[in-house]
């Protein structure tokens, strides 16, 4: 078979492209109409149908998939970040469309969640798990009649009776090498009837960086040895120790070694094997950092950003003294970000399910995290409980402020782990607001310290009366958006719950915006796909913003960065991948990888 070849550079990657001059039978290969995977190109092709893209793939070391578009095929050494593609039509060789391996009954993988969905069916956890570009395994529970808790990799596994967990090695391995041995370095050894089962095994064996299955069993492996031909073998490197690639991104000096690797996937066993090694660059095309080392000193770009305009802002406000009868007097305040320096909450508004929250403050020369929560089996908080506007004393003119239940929809007399999951709107007749405004149940949070006369503005409850965040700070969340209803995510000064959120305080409505509110992102009509941001502040008319700075993360999670800064005066919202809240997933980020977000 004649062939001619050429190579394009993109951007610092030489992708080979392919012509041939003739068409063998295609070998067996599923598709999905109008379907992507964005990245991970490891050559392309020129068909005029995607069902000729198949023998292709399986021709080129490496390839596990392929995407067709307009003529060319784009062959894949990873199929991770599906996306709907009007005209692409997406491939998979025969031997992955099993996307994930056998299922271990009884087993859970503690940790690592990035997001849920709801199956009554654990086999339907599959699809979900391989549809996102972050998750490598998951495990299913009977939980609120079923659910699947998708992770970011496998972890240890632990006895859960009931618990069904499973891995696919799409996101936690790489490619599956077919006919190819890595002599030597054995760590262990299982015994599986699939290759695509010894990915599972590899992950959760502290020293695995590779396996290769032949005979039917896993050969684990502690480092990347001689690659050689055998005839049988299939073998794969772990991938699951870094975090999702960056294309076309490259992170100049401060290198620690070298190691000749075909396809990027390969660079991460090397890296983490590496103590002194946190990032890796392959080829100038792709970079990835190993979890759980040190902080980055460089965030990926944006997806959006909007920053307002700097200034000195001076004015009054409304405080409320007392509920009865909303009593007030005059608060002055001024600052580079006033009132925004005084005691914040952060609200959030369903249908929205929040997967992690971290609150940073600058000390001593860095940011530290003050605060966290993570929406895991079971959830888990630090430094931050959540709240909502259902206490029952609202009904006797007491704040509506209180614990939220577990569901976001109740009041709780103690603080309690909260689910992250928030429902549309549920009882449109409670017009005190919280869990019955007719927009979608609401939840705020706060620091677990109560207020006294000399720490709090403004009147507040003396049990749910508790503290917001002060000073400089930044707000980083993982959240995905519902398709439906008006979801939403804003800061509020503290005064306007520890009073009354949507009755007496300090903020008011519309403009001007009294105590401040600054919308992150708000979708004002229902269903819109676009997400707003205004600041709302002082005497401020009309306020500032943007209609659709963003748009909705409906099909995935996004990472949402808010940046309040009173040295330099900032006040930004920026949207990044979902992924990227790992490289805020850190005790303390360094200050000058705070300024250049800034």
């Amino acid at each position: 078979m004649g062939l001619t070849m050429k190579t394009t550079a993109l951007v610092g990657l030489i992708v080979p492209i392919l012509f041939l001059s003739s068409v063998e039978p295609a070998l067996g290969c599923s598709t999905d109409p109008s379907t992507d995977y964005w990245g991970n190109d490891i050559a392309s092709t020129q068909r005029s149908s995607p069902l000729d893209c198949c023998n292709d793939c399986t021709a080129q070391q490496g390839c596990i998939g392929y995407v067709w578009y307009h003529g060319t095929c784009w062959l894949k050494s990873q199929l991770v970040g599906k996306s709907y593609s009007p005209g692409a039509t997406a491939g998979y060789l025969a031997d992955m469309t099993a996307m994930c391996g056998s299922v271990q009954s009884n087993t859970d993988y503690p940790g690592n969640d990035i997001g849920s969905t709801r199956q009554a069916d654990a086999s339907q956890c599959c699809q979900d798990c391989s549809d996102n570009a972050q998750c490598a395994a998951y495990v299913w529970t009977a939980w609120a009649g079923g659910t699947c808790w998708l992770k970011s990799r496998v972890g240890v596994p632990v006895a859960s009776p009931g618990a069904m967990a499973a891995s696919t090695t799409r996101g936690q391995c790489g490619a599956l090498q077919t006919n190819t041995d890595y002599w030597g370095n054995d760590v262990a050894s299982t015994a599986r009837a699939a290759s695509s089962d010894c990915c599972a095994d590899c992950v959760a064996h502290p020293q695995c960086v590779v396996f290769v299955h032949f005979g039917g069993m896993c050969y684990l492996k502690g480092q990347v040895g001689t690659r050689s031909t055998l005839a049988g073998a299939v073998a794969s490197v772990v991938t699951s120790q870094c975090t999702s690639m960056e294309a076309n991104m490259d992170y100049v000096g401060n290198d620690v070694g070298t190691t000749a690797r075909g396809a990027a996937a390969d660079c991460c066993a090397d890296c983490a094997a590496n103590a002194a090694c946190t990032v890796v660059v392959w080829g100038g095309a792709f970079a990835m950092f190993v979890r759980g080392r040190a902080a980055p000193t460089k965030f990926p770009s944006p997806q959006a950003k909007f920053v307002y305009q700097k200034g000195w802002f001076t004015g009054s406000y409304n405080m409320v003294t007392s509920l009865q009868g909303c009593q007030t007097q005059p608060q002055a305040t001024a600052g580079s970000i006033a009132p925004f320096h005084e005691e914040l909450t952060m609200v959030f508004r369903g249908p929205l399910t929040i997967d992690a929250i971290a609150v940073f403050q600058p000390t001593n020369g860095a940011w530290t995290r003050t605060s966290s929560y993570r929406r895991a089996s079971p959830a888990s908080a630090s430094n931050l409980v959540f709240l909502n506007n259902a206490n029952p004393a609202k009904f006797t003119g007491g704040s509506p402020q209180g614990f939220a239940t577990t569901d976001g929809l109740g009041f709780s007399p103690v603080a309690v782990p909260f689910s992250g999951t928030l429902q549309d709107a549920s009882n449109p007749s409670d017009m005190h607001g919280g869990p019955g405004i007719a927009t979608g149940a609401e939840v705020n949070i706060l620091q677990p310290a109560r207020c006294s006369a000399d720490s709090c503005l403004g009147s507040f409850d003396p049990t749910f009366g508790l503290h917001g965040w002060a000073g400089s700070k930044m707000f980083v969340v993982q959240a995905q958006f519902g398709a439906g209803g008006v979801p939403a995510m804003w800061l509020l000064n503290a005064q306007v719950v520890r009073a009354n959120q949507y009755g007496c305080n300090c903020r008011g409505m519309a403009d001007p915006g009294g105590c401040g509110e600054l919308d992150v992102a708000e979708a004002i009509y229902a269903g819109t796909s676009t997400l707003a941001t205004h600041k709302y502040y002082l005497n401020a008319k009309p306020s500032p913003g943007h209609d659709a700075w963003t748009t909705r993360p409906v099909a995935a999670p996004a990472t949402f960065v808010v940046i309040l800064d009173e040295p330099s005066g900032t006040i930004a919202v920026q949207e990044f991948a979902g992924g990227d809240f790992d490289f805020f997933d850190v005790d303390a980020l360094p200050a000058a990888s705070v300024n250049a977000l800034m």
